[in-house]
């Protein structure tokens, strides 16, 4: 099987730093009651990166019920196998547990052989399954239907194993990967594809229109490709990136829902949910190929697109998050539009964890050969662990070998990132190593001009020298002054960028943050309508429920509706901004970073209001620009697109004045 381009750092080894609160909150304890696949997907990283023991008491709980309960058969889980049903058993939702089971034994080595041992007898009895033709069809309901179109999560297990613990089955694991390949649905051909992908919004939900489906899928002929060494795997993964964010992307990085029922100018709104499983299926490209725009686009993900769907506190979610208000609804009620506990669908409420874990998990990455650590996610971060067999990052502590490398746990002196980016542009390293090695660091595509530069032990800052895979190359020679510490400060530069888009509307963007109109807006306070789907649920699995489960509303947890009190028909004149950096003087970000005024940069530009118009209840396209204006001149101030809970992020023009 082809080898992986890059190796993503063991998941204990990238923490969240404690000054940066963007996503290190634990989800709430009614989480637990959810959905155990999802939450595990997610919770697990949440608890070791956050060292938080409440947490990984859960998790630990959970792993025990799970192993101890496995079916003598291999199965995971409920849904025991009964003979002569006309029903199979489900396998997709295993996958989740799965990928929970992978991070587990990442972060907890004492665990690893019982997980892993685990996980292989599950794989036999999968590949017996699908082998026999025993894994079900789609039209055996939705769920079916579910695992019809996401086979390659089961394939990133699986080459995970084959990875890290083939244990001699490597011919299994392979013939698996094949075997849900082919019986899965195809993305490759049957979908992004110049000639049936749709270019516009569709008013028919498919499986195929899904965006957390999409944004699973990205990742399908990447993972193929390992493999197959098919070159059109390679190349299809590239056209469907090109498909996808060419016809449905956005300046904060994500793409839209497919399916929407009006407004269909391209950029509007994304599913929060969608996001996550972006974040994790671009880490994934880029760990296999290395493109440094699909790294760009985890970043914009991370910082953009995935906050402006949550409450900056982080207890409330929004499924639909808006480049501006009021959105189209398609097949969602408005209630998506409302940040709550469960708004639509409880599977988001219970998987939002699980995005800047993994986010921080692929911080970095190490060259195949095993002599080069890459900071490849930036943002503030600690890292601690070996390169090859011997060379120890972050001095003398415990090593336990895992096959042909090593973890290291708990070290003193770590490879530490200081910075408030994304909120910053200046990356503070300090590296321990006992040895010599090669670090890198990965420079985004808006950082590589003249005026971004590099500074090493305090020396002059010069210019960077990036080679051709976009990643600033130090040769740390292990000692320094005698105490094998070396200093790294890069500083980069992020020119203000205005992208044109629909209708000559303009997204605002420098660095890797997404700017955005911010509109003010009052919140009124309801209690949490219960997600219908889940209702549904409950009465047909538990009959005998307490009534208190059944109630339209639940009295635990909130809705929270927020409308506009200014004026949001406006247009801006894009040549008058001016932008207010005040991150040179901040030495730590606020606890709640993603809060209205909390970030140290913003912008101001002219404005004014214009005529714009609303279709079926909902605001209309962006009128065309450059637009007459209706009032008086006045300036606006814009903010990060996540701080700005109501806002304009496709932003009309006006005329100059």
């Amino acid at each position: 099987m082809a080898p992986y381009g890059l190796k993503a750092a063991q998941l204990n080894t990238a923490k969240c730093t404690k000054p940066l609160r963007i996503g290190c909150k634990p989800p709430c304890p009614n989480c637990r009651k959810a959905s155990h696949g999802i939450t595990s997907n997610g919770q697990v990283a949440l608890a070791f990166q956050l060292e938080d023991q409440r947490l990984i008491d859960q998790v630990r709980s959970f792993l025990d019920w799970t192993l101890l309960n496995q079916g003598s058969d291999g199965w995971i889980g409920p849904e025991p196998f009964v003979p002569n049903a006309t029903i199979p058993r489900l396998v997709w939702p295993r996958y989740l547990v799965l990928l929970g089971l992978i991070q587990y034994a990442e972060a907890d080595s004492s665990q690893r052989d019982r997980i892993v041992d685990a996980m292989h007898r599950f794989v036999a009895l999968a590949n017996n399954i699908w082998k026999t033709g025993q894994q079900g069809v789609p039209s055996m309901g939705f769920q079916f239907d579910y695992q019809f179109v996401r086979w390659e999560e089961l394939v990133y297990v699986l080459q995970w194993l084959y990875d890290n613990a083939p244990e001699g089955k490597e011919d299994q694991l392979l013939e698996t990967m094949q075997l849900v390949r082919n019986q899965g649905f195809s993305w490759k051909t049957d979908w992004y594809t110049d000639a049936t992908f749709p270019k516009d919004a569709v008013t028919t939900f498919t499986q195929q229109t899904h965006g957390v489906n999409n944004a699973e899928a990205l990742k399908s002929e990447a993972l193929a490709w390992r493999f197959t060494g098919d070159e059109t795997d390679k190349q299809n993964t590239f056209d469907r990136l090109n498909l996808v964010y060419g016809y449905h992307g956005r300046a904060s990085g994500d793409h839209k829902e497919l399916l929407q029922q009006m407004n269909t100018w391209l950029g509007l709104t994304h599913r929060e949910g969608a996001s996550r499983e972006q974040i994790f299926s671009l880490a994934t490209i880029y760990e296999v190929f290395g493109n440094n725009s699909i790294a760009d686009r985890v970043e914009k993900l991370a910082y953009n697109a995935l906050p402006a769907g949550i409450m900056h506190d982080w207890l409330f979610n929004q499924i639909w998050a808006q480049v501006m208000d009021p959105p189209p609804w398609g097949n969602n009620a408005p209630n998506s539009n409302v940040f709550g506990f469960e708004p639509n669908y409880p599977c988001c409420t219970v998987n939002h964890p699980q995005a800047y874990p993994k986010f921080w998990a692929h911080s970095f990455f190490t060259k195949q050969a095993g002599d080069t650590l890459i900071h490849a996610l930036l943002g503030p971060s600690t890292y601690s662990g070996t390169l090859g067999a011997s060379n120890a990052i972050g001095g003398s502590s415990l090593q336990i070998a895992l096959d042909s490398w090593h973890l290291t746990l708990a070290c003193p002196n770590e490879v530490t990132v200081e910075s408030l980016y994304p909120f910053g542009s200046t990356l503070n390293y300090t590296i321990t190593s006992a040895s010599p090695f090669t670090f890198a660091i990965r420079i985004p595509d808006w950082a590589q001009n003249s005026q971004s530069t590099i500074s090493i032990n305090s020396k002059n800052q010069v210019a960077l020298s990036v080679n051709d895979e976009s990643l600033q190359l130090v040769k740390i020679s292990g000692q320094n002054n005698g105490q094998n510490t070396t200093t790294i400060q890069v500083s980069l530069h992020a020119p203000l960028q205005i992208e044109n888009r629909f209708n000559g509307a303009v997204a605002i963007t420098r660095g890797a943050l997404n700017y955005a109109l911010e509109i003010d807006y009052n919140t009124t306070t309801a209690p949490g309508l219960r997600s219908a789907q889940a209702l549904s649920d409950v009465k047909r699995l538990y009959p005998n429920a307490p009534a208190e489960y059944l109630t339209p509303t639940d009295p635990h947890t909130d809705d929270n509706t927020l409308l506009p009190t200014s004026e949001w028909r406006v247009a801006i004149d894009p040549s008058t901004i001016v932008v207010h950096d005040n991150s040179n003087n901040t030495s730590k970000l606020p606890y709640y970073v993603w809060a209205p005024d909390n970030s140290p940069v913003t912008m101001t530009v002219r404005a004014c209001q214009i005529t714009w118009g609303l279709s079926s209840g909902t605001a209309s396209a962006p009128p065309m620009g450059p637009n007459q204006c209706v009032g008086p001149v006045f300036t606006a101030k814009l903010v990060p697109f996540a701080s700005a809970k109501l806002r304009l992020g496709e932003i009309p023009t006006m005329r100059a004045t």
